[in-house]
């Protein structure tokens, strides 16, 4: 029993071996292009020495005959297997298969190197694609063709010149085409911090925000609805000038509309003074609000922004030196103080007023019922002397009784008052007596 299981584990150790060994052949016969010029040499070969069942000799029939079949073969299975090569359905697709298919059969790429035994392993070399390649698939570095997202578009030139847009979807280079950008056709959005003086030299800071994208063009929206951004395409050739080099580093054409927008905040902000860009209307609307709308025409008749579409333009807190933000908060607080001292006079002028005008009222009423009381008496030739004294005593009493002259008059004026109308009662009742 122990016999049988060892010569089953050595079997199984031998089919490994051979299966290894023949995986390893086989990735060592692929051939490509000279493997099928071997297959065609030996089949002709097979044709010329061929013989019918009488005996008679092939030739150069029967090699021609085995070569056609292997030509013929070969270009049907290359057209039948370019259907699945690539996802792009039609005959530009399976053309394009084709092509890619045929390249590979000719100029396969490189294999892997296996390392041998006793010797160190060697990193693998990875080609390193260009930096603005890098959102790429690498089937554009080796195939010179590959797909693209749907916000990708890519920039080609040839010979140093602008050469059209490809994308989004499956896209080929022609020859000597090269990728100048690869261009996002989604929203982008900037932020930069601008720093700037007023009208009155007083210096400020506050984050600009601009959103903008690649120009879209609205016709082609309503002939190709499967594409999600519809680009304008004169907008590619401008925007692949649009960025710039210096000794650092390159730019890319989206880091170009916050500077150019910031310069111009600089600008519009030296026009207005501090008081000024705090104003608001009754409908929150302030200066800012008009600053926005100058920039964003500003950046739309730009030349160097040719082809970006400005969506918006926005800005937020303005930030001050600690100085200026203190000797702000003590003109608003000594402000505040003055509307309040303004308002205090306002309410004690009108006190004052209306105790005038209750005094004249009362006075009024004091004199009409003195002058009733005097014609009353001249048509009846009663002692005029004694109807003033007593009708002045009941205006006295009506007008101490009254709650609003109580509230205006002082109350030693009012005890006055009272005591000289008793006594002037009682000195009539003892001259009646």
């Amino acid at each position: 029993m122990r016999a049988l299981l060892t010569v089953d584990k050595g079997n199984i150790q031998g089919v490994r071996a051979l299966s290894k060994k023949h995986s390893q052949s086989l990735s060592s016969r692929e051939l490509g292009f000279w493997g099928l010029l071997l297959a065609i040499l030996i089949l002709g070969i097979m044709g010329w020495f061929g013989k019918d069942a009488t005996g008679y000799p092939y030739r150069g029939y029967g090699a021609i005959g085995w070569v056609m079949a292997v030509l013929i073969a070969f270009v049907h299975g290359m057209l039948y297997y370019a259907l699945f090569v690539l996802p792009v359905a039609g005959s530009n697709g399976w053309a394009e298969g084709l092509r890619l298919l045929t390249r590979n059969f000719i100029n396969p790429p490189p294999k892997a190197d296996t390392p041998q035994k006793g010797r160190r392993k060697k990193a693998p070399q990875t080609m390193m694609m260009p930096a603005h390649l890098a959102d790429l698939p690498n089937s554009f570095e080796h195939l010179s063709s590959g797909m693209l997202r749907s916000h990708q578009v890519l920039a080609l030139t040839r010979a140093n010149a602008f050469s059209r847009p490809a994308g989004p979807g499956f896209v080929v280079l022609y020859n000597k085409e090269n990728i100048s950008q690869v261009i996002d056709l989604r929203k982008h959005s900037r932020a930069q911090v601008v720093k700037a003086n007023t009208r009155d030299g007083i210096p400020i800071e506050l984050p600009i925000f601009v959103s903008f994208r690649v120009l879209q063009d609205d016709t082609k929206e309503i002939i190709s609805r499967e594409t999600i951004y519809h680009y304008d395409s004169a907008a590619i050739f401008h925007i692949n000038y649009a960025g710039s080099v210096d000794e650092k580093q390159s730019s890319c054409w989206s880091d170009l509309v916050a500077p150019i927008a910031a310069n111009r905040f600089v600008i519009e902000v030296a026009r207005l003074t501090l008081e000024q860009l705090y104003q608001m209307d009754s409908n929150g609307n302030g200066p800012k609000t008009e600053i926005h709308q100058r920039v964003k025409s500003f950046l739309e008749t730009n030349d160097q922004l040719q082809g970006i579409e400005i969506i918006s333009v926005g800005s937020g807190i303005i930030k001050l030196p600690e100085e200026v933000q203190k000797q702000r908060i003590k003109q608003w607080q000594a402000q505040w103080q003055s509307t309040i001292m303004l308002q205090k006079a306002k309410v004690d002028a009108e006190a004052e007023l209306r105790l005038k005008h209750a005094r004249a009222r009362a006075q009024i009423e004091i004199i009409q019922n003195i002058t009733q009381s005097i014609m009353a008496s001249t048509r009846s030739d009663v002692n005029v002397t004694e109807i003033v004294a007593l009708r002045t005593i009941e205006a006295l009493e009506e007008a101490v009784s009254d709650s609003a002259v109580q509230a205006l008059i002082p109350q030693p004026v009012l005890d006055t008052m009272v005591d000289n109308s008793r006594q002037m009662l009682s000195w009539f009742d003892e001259r009646e007596a």
